[in-house]
């Protein structure tokens, strides 16, 4: 199954995803202040915050210093992940909770202000990006958001092929041996990325309204949508 090889490859691949992760994601740190920073409430304002791929607590590092009344939870199948992120958000410790689990598979809680993802939901198939979707709806409350930051495949084939020559440079210009040939691999044989258009289609019957594009760079983009 594709999901398990994309668990290997996170578990068993990447001994230190917060050293890779500008390597392979091209403007990585604009992309997380863009998704923070369209969370559209007050700084001040108490927060159920809900983490999709939280992966080592980058991006909820950033929520929890510009939201300090927010309560975070952050989901990640990979024990290696879960265990930096701990380390990590060590000093905000009395305000997260991490799971183990995967987000397809896990049910979660009501109540939330606004789920958020980053670079995390490309490696669902598209079956599961709509039962996800779904799940997100129906965990917000009343004009609560979800906002993802994530690989995107382009609206044409055209497009979409020059994003991946766009992306392959990038990737061959930051890694070497190995490593580029592992993340090469899984980039294009093993992540499933889905268009905006194909996103938003799905997000619409899902129930949101006010879908938007709030940044986009090559094949990286951050989109909010309202419940």
């Amino acid at each position: 199954m594709t999901n398990k090889k994309i668990y290997l490859h996170f578990s068993k691949n990447v001994d230190d995803y917060d050293t890779v992760a500008d390597k392979v994601v091209m403007k990585n740190d604009e992309l997380h202040e863009m998704l923070v920073n369209s969370i559209p409430f007050s700084s001040n304002k108490k927060l159920q915050i809900l983490d999709l791929g939280c992966g080592t607590g980058h991006g909820m590092k950033l929520i929890l210093k510009k939201f300090p009344n927010a309560q975070v939870v952050g989901i990640d199948f990979s024990h290696k992940m879960i265990i930096r992120c701990k380390t990590n958000l060590q000093q905000f410790s009395n305000r997260v909770r991490l799971i183990e689990t995967n987000f397809n598979e896990a049910t979660f809680d009501s109540g939330y202000d606004a789920i958020i993802s980053a670079i995390a939901i490309h490696n669902a198939t598209h079956h599961q990006k709509k039962s996800l979707f779904e799940k997100i709806f129906k965990s917000l409350n009343k004009k609560g958001v979800f906002i993802n930051g994530d690989f995107v495949e382009g609206e044409t084939e055209l497009i979409n092929e020059e994003y991946r020559k766009i992306y392959k440079k990038y990737m061959e210009k930051h890694l070497k041996g190995h490593e580029l040939e592992t993340w090469l691999h899984h980039a294009f044989n093993e992540d499933m990325p889905m268009s905006l258009s194909g996103q938003f289609s799905l997000l619409k019957k899902a129930g949101f309204s006010n879908i938007e594009l709030k940044w986009q760079y090559n094949n990286v983009a951050v989109y909010i949508a309202q419940k």
